[in-house]
């Protein structure tokens, strides 16, 4: 047993031996937290899906550029997984461009997104990452966000992405020729990537919906929907938040829901939020708390699976309970406020990203509590349940605070 990158390390097979499955999501998720700006091609600069060897990004002078997570530990890890991919018979001949990147204070956006080509069937596989929050207060902010209101600015870039891939990867003159689409991502990555595939979903059913009433029919309410969503061959969240209960509920989820490969780790808050209905693989992680939620510390098996675990901790099924009653008890606007609320006490501690917050973490306690004192009970209370999430050390500096 090791982790995504001793899989990589020592997983000889090829994709016709071993198909692609939930690691392997996961390793291409990991890698799309890299910047590639200028170092492949750009999104929709090209008529056709434009991409370069992934071993072109072995050049050490671009590394700086590349991974910038404020982590020096993440940092390494990426860039151990990027030489393990280029390395390994199973991976080498990825490739990789269409990078999209978009940071936004003002309009609360932090999205990314890049295309693989697995290049392991005829036609080939392309799979579609989207990065999750970055570590900046401005991605966690468009992460709150989505708890209040849908769609968000990435999910709409998003979506936006993969209408543009599909049309530029049909095959010519009929989709016989086209390759089959994966989408995933980590984190919001994840709920990203269920997002687009579901409003590609949303555009086949009004489309076979105008069609039926040209014809004079009733548009059919479930089953299998024709049409550009049938490419999408499976979407994978990886510890990615749910939707809203309305969108769950509705034809165009159900189109998609039973692609949706849905894993998070045993100490999952982040994958728990909102709603989903799809199935949960509850992955077993050797990391403390709500540091489970980064891939590194995942754990897969012997076979290239995941090693699992039968449900998530009971601090976690607590935590859970918490932001789901939270949700359910208070209504738009308080949420929107409270949310608001939220991301000013924690900005309050002077610092842009997490990271720095949570190795400030006994200068950066005091600032937040001084804020949160202002907030109304209900707003306390879920920021007591988010603090609850901090890992070990950080718990001990608020109990001792």
């Amino acid at each position: 047993m090791g982790n995504v990158l001793d899989y990589v390390r020592r997983e000889f097979r090829g994709f016709a031996e071993l198909p692609f499955g939930d690691v392997d999501s996961l390793v291409l998720s990991e890698l799309s937290y890299m910047r590639l700006t200028d170092l492949v091609p750009t999104f929709g600069e090209a008529k056709s899906v434009a991409t370069v060897s992934i071993r072109e990004l072995l050049r050490a002078e671009s590394y700086d550029e590349m991974f910038v997570s404020n982590s020096s530990d993440m940092n390494d890890y990426r860039l151990a997984l990027l030489h393990a991919v280029c390395e390994s018979p199973r991976f080498r001949a990825l490739r990789v461009g269409e990078y999209a990147e978009r940071l936004s204070e003002r309009d609360q956006q932090q999205f990314a997104a890049m295309t693989f080509d697995v290049g392991c069937g005829s036609p080939d596989l392309l799979y579609i990452a989207f990065r999750g929050t970055d570590g900046t207060l401005v991605g966690w902010k468009e992460d709150f966000n989505m708890a209040v209101r849908c769609p968000v600015p990435s999910q709409e870039s998003a979506y936006r992405y993969v209408d543009s891939i599909l049309d530029r990867s049909e095959g010519f003159l009929s989709s016989e020729g086209s390759p089959a689409i994966m989408l995933g991502g980590h984190s919001k990555g994840g709920n990203m990537a269920v997002y687009a595939a579901m409003q590609v979903a949303h555009d086949d059913i009004e489309a076979a919906g105008e069609r039926a009433r040209r014809l004079g029919l009733l548009p059919a309410l479930d089953g299998p929907v024709p049409g550009r969503n049938v490419r999408i061959a499976r979407i994978f969240s990886h510890d990615g938040p749910g939707l809203p209960e309305l969108m769950v509920r509705g034809q165009a989820y159900r189109t998609v829901e039973s692609r949706i490969r849905k894993t998070v780790p045993e100490s999952s808050v982040v994958g728990m939020l909102l709603q989903s209905n799809a199935k949960v693989i509850v992955v077993k992680a050797d990391a403390v708390g709500i540091m489970q939620h980064m891939g590194n510390s995942w754990q897969v098996a012997e076979n290239g699976d995941f090693e699992r675990e039968n449900e998530l901790t009971v601090t976690a099924q607590l935590i859970k309970r918490t932001l789901d009653d939270w949700l359910d008890t208070v209504g738009q606007k308080q949420r929107e406020r409270a949310i608001d609320q939220i991301y000013e006490i924690f900005a309050a501690a002077g610092y842009g990203n997490i990271a720095d917050l949570m190795a400030n973490w006994t200068d950066s306690l005091p600032k937040i509590v001084a804020a949160a004192r202002g907030t109304d009970r209900e707003t306390r209370e879920l920021i007591k349940a988010v603090v609850k999430a901090i890992p070990a050390s950080a718990a001990r500096a608020v109990r001792e605070g």
